[in-house]
């Protein structure tokens, strides 16, 4: 009973979690900022940003009981119920061909007290383990580097030689292991039923193992290490909320050894101190997918944290015996795609709070321009396109760039008004256009670039949602004009990718892409037909544009601008310009 009131005590914590806490260029005329490369950010950087204002519009229950507080998707779903139920349905028929099959994560909670020996008959014969580590390294490691591998092997292939001398917080961090190799070795091969067997064992190990490392009451830096490379990999087989729920849990057993506050606070050795900051800013970045993923943005007042980011080096710039910190190099190093994600994350709360007038200082475009010459300066110019991992995060980073910039053009269609000339709202319109063009082909690259096939696994877990939700909006209101043809390729392109046999299921908001799409096509082939019907010789100009309809408004963005929050910092798609062009009076 005492265990399962810690339990509920634990899941109602989740209530007052919030989110927490690229660009290779070749241009010449960069302004180049200097600065360390990463720095800690302090506890009133982090908790002014965290305390958001709520928007007016608070959310969406849907049918089934889930709840939708994205300000784009619930406003969608609240105005078109077909759309609603779309999300309603957890195999619509757009998704009915989806592999592989979900794993179940409620096990870490509800597993029935098993016996400490079948953790042993679950482990793998010492061979295949020195190959999974192996697979682990190469794969799984390098984009997901919480490990400091020098210091990390060799009690690897001790528990690999003698499990059952082995504590069991590290046997949990070995089935971790295990399930990441495995997840990795399936996504080349999603029809292999041993490799998806052997995932399913491994998951099992590592459930047994957190149970018997008592991983709720006394977590261990070890123990969340195994969660967090075990939440990542199973994003894989289950997009739906429990992953994240699952998260909130992990964050709140960080919190509880102190992983918000840094460790030199604790006079704590120099690899402690940068094992624990990579875990937490882990934690952090992950967390901040929730909106995009699900829909739910945590809002909420701050709380305090003092952790630093981690230093930008390689593992073997930082032996065990180290007294004295690290210093960050001026290089491409085995965290600088980690150092990206956590800085370009950083900077969109600061972001958000320009583009919602919560705190005085830099124009947005200053910040989006501050990040992208940051990022640069100490990270991209060091990298090297033709080794995998350097291109897996150079074009990561130009993407999270691309999508701050994306904020700030939409911000900019949200504050034109009817009396704004058509010339300067279709400039803006395709502008805003051009710029979630650019994101989506970088995020197709990413996708299916075959350098970084090594890495498909994980990449083909984020759905880029916010940007083809924004541009399938943008193809339904004004389905005519600049850049369409190319939005039409790329939308097309994800598409496709989706129904590779070995692409994971990408989750309960695909089924509203697909219905977005859908309408896009339908309002395409309307005006095609309309176009054969009164073929104008030319687009109005001048004084016709003056005079031009602003009156037919698209039905489901139909909404108050006064309302249009931008209710988290990860969310990327929330101001929109709602003025349809002149030459798209197009109705559902």
């Amino acid at each position: 009973m005492a265990k399962l009131e810690s339990l509920e005590r634990s899941i109602a914590a989740l209530s007052g979690n919030r989110a927490l806490a690229h660009v290779h260029s070749a241009a010449a005329n960069r302004i180049h900022t200097p600065g360390p490369v990463a720095q800690s950010p302090s506890s009133d950087e982090f908790s002014t940003t965290e305390t958001i204002d709520q928007p007016a519009h608070g959310g969406l229950l849907v049918e089934d009981g889930r709840y939708i507080n994205e300000q784009l998707l619930s406003r969608v779903l609240e105005n078109e119920k077909e759309l609603q139920s779309a999300i309603d349905t957890p195999r619509s028929d757009a998704s009915t061909f989806r592999r592989p099959p979900a794993l179940k994560v409620e096990g870490l909670l509800l597993t029935r007290y098993p016996d400490k020996t079948d953790l042993f008959t679950l482990h793998p014969h010492q061979w295949h383990a020195t190959q999974l580590w192996q697979t682990f390294l190469n794969h799984i490691d390098p984009v997901i580097k919480l490990l400091h591998v020098p210091s990390t092997q060799p009690r690897i292939f001790a528990a690999i030689n003698r499990p059952r001398d082995a504590p069991p917080d590290l046997l949990a961090l070995l089935y971790a292991i295990y399930f990441a190799a495995s997840t990795s070795m399936l996504a080349e091969d999603p029809t292999n039923e041993k490799k998806l067997l052997e995932a399913c064992q491994y998951q099992r190990g590592l459930e047994i193992a957190l149970y018997h490392s008592d991983f709720m009451d006394c977590p261990t830096l070890t123990s969340l290490q195994a969660m967090a490379i075990y939440q990542m990999c199973v994003r894989y087989y289950n997009p739906g909320r429990s992953g994240w729920v699952l998260r909130g849990l992990v964050i709140r057993a960080a919190q509880s050894i102190g992983l918000h506050r840094d460790g030199k606070q604790f006079k704590l050795t120099p690899l402690e101190c940068e094992l624990r900051r990579r875990l937490w800013w882990h934690l952090c970045s992950a967390d901040s997918r929730a909106v995009e993923d699900h829909g739910v943005g945590m809002t909420g007042k701050g709380e305090f944290c003092d952790t630093e980011f981690p230093a930008n080096i390689d593992d073997q710039r930082l032996p065990a015996s180290a007294t004295v910190p690290p210093e960050s190099q001026s290089c491409w190093t085995e965290m600088t795609m980690s150092l990206i994600t956590t800085i370009a994350n950083q900077k969109r709360l600061e972001l958000h709070s320009a583009l919602t007038g919560n705190a005085p200082g830099k124009r947005p475009a200053e910040i989006v321009q501050e990040v992208k010459d940051h990022i640069y300066n100490a990270y991209l110019q060091h990298g090297d396109p033709n080794i995998p991992i350097q291109r897996h995060g150079m074009l990561l980073g130009e993407i999270l760039v691309v999508k701050m910039e994306m904020y700030v053009h939409q911000r900019a269609l949200q504050a034109q008004s009817r009396t704004t000339p058509v010339a300067e709202r279709l400039e803006l319109q395709a502008k805003a256009l051009d710029v979630a063009c650019q994101a989506l082909e970088r995020t197709n690259q990413l996708f299916t670039d075959e350098l970084l096939r090594g890495y498909r696994w994980l990449t083909s877990t984020y759905m880029p949602y916010f940007i083809l939700t924004y541009i399938l909006w943008h193809l339904c209101v004004y389905p005519i004009g600049l850049h369409i043809e190319r939005a039409w390729l790329e939308v097309n392109r994800v598409f496709e990718m989706t129904k590779d046999p070995s692409w994971p299921d990408p989750g309960p908001k695909w089924a509203i892409i697909t219905r977005l799409r859908e309408k896009a096509l339908q309002i395409q082939h309307t005006q095609g037909d309309s176009e054969q019907v009164a073929q104008p010789e030319s687009p109005p100009t001048g004084a016709e544009e003056a005079e031009a309809p602003t009156e037919s408004f698209f039905d489901f963005v139909n909404w108050d601008m006064g309302m249009m929050g931008f209710p988290d910092w990860t969310a990327l798609v929330q101001s929109v310009d709602l003025i349809p062009s002149p030459v798209a009076n197009c109705q559902m």
